[in-house]
């Protein structure tokens, strides 16, 4: 789950006790994995399934190497499914994925481009697409991905998740919440799994704006769904001690 990525770039924000501002974020940031990283591809919905076999076949085989990591492999076959049907976006998603993972983010980029000019449509390009500006600081160029996303489909939990990660990174926070609560609301009408990765962020919002009883709320409800995540657990002792602490003194 995203959660779990969410959790670790939190937790490193927490420790350095930074408030990120557009221009000055963490070097260590954008090397960590971002949220598309960490889900398998493999049963994933496709956006255009190719009629040509040889291709899907590359295709779900690069996809396999995908999931276990194996990135030179797995360029290899994704791009024999491209060379064999030049229109196979869900191909080019997946090698765009390949590249980001291996830090290649201009060649992820340029692919993620290719498959929006074949399908404009393709709300999953985009997003990978923002991703990749994201990591690339291009945060400007990111948000305006987000809107038109939103264009598109406006009932789509995603860009207002993506908009809310960039206005956390701002530290802006009473705009990120505001894109949270909104994917919130999609993800809890979709019952999706995701409404974690958006309590991850409240919780870290609310921590860094002092309001350590909502903080620790949202804390508690993440541990219900995982009780033995250690990461939690810390953090929620650490927010338990600040609260005592300060009603001490």
């Amino acid at each position: 789950m995203r959660v779990i990525i969410a959790l670790f770039v939190i937790l490193f924000f927490l420790v350095l006790g930074c408030t990120a501002k557009k221009g000055d974020e963490p070097s260590k940031y954008p090397t960590q994995p971002d949220s598309m990283d960490i889900k398998l591809v493999n049963n994933q919905p496709m956006v255009a399934p190719s009629q040509n076999i040889q291709a899907y076949v590359a295709y779900k085989k690069g996809t396999k190497l995908l999931d276990e990591y194996k990135l030179d492999e797995a360029e290899k076959y994704l791009k024999k499914a491209i060379q064999l049907d030049p229109l196979f976006v869900d191909a080019m998603d997946h090698l765009g994925l390949v590249y980001r993972r291996q830090n290649r983010l201009d060649d992820a980029k340029e692919i993620y481009l290719k498959s929006i000019t074949i399908n404009d449509k393709n709300l999953v390009s985009y997003q990978n697409l923002a991703i990749v500006y994201r990591l690339q600081n291009k945060l400007d160029e990111a948000f305006e991905l987000y809107i038109k996303m939103i264009r598109i489909d406006e009932n789509n939990p995603e860009p207002y998740y993506g908009i809310g990660e960039l206005f956390f990174i701002t530290a802006d926070y009473e705009k990120a919440l505001a894109f949270f609560d909104k994917a919130l609301e999609l993800y809890v009408d979709q019952n999706s799994p995701l409404v974690y990765d958006v309590f991850c962020y409240k919780y870290s919002i609310y921590y860094k704006t002092k309001n350590y009883d909502e903080a620790l709320k949202y804390l508690e409800v993440i541990k219900k769904n995982d009780p033995n995540d250690t990461i939690i657990e810390t953090l929620i002792k650490e927010i338990k001690a600040i609260k005592y602490n300060k009603n001490k003194n």
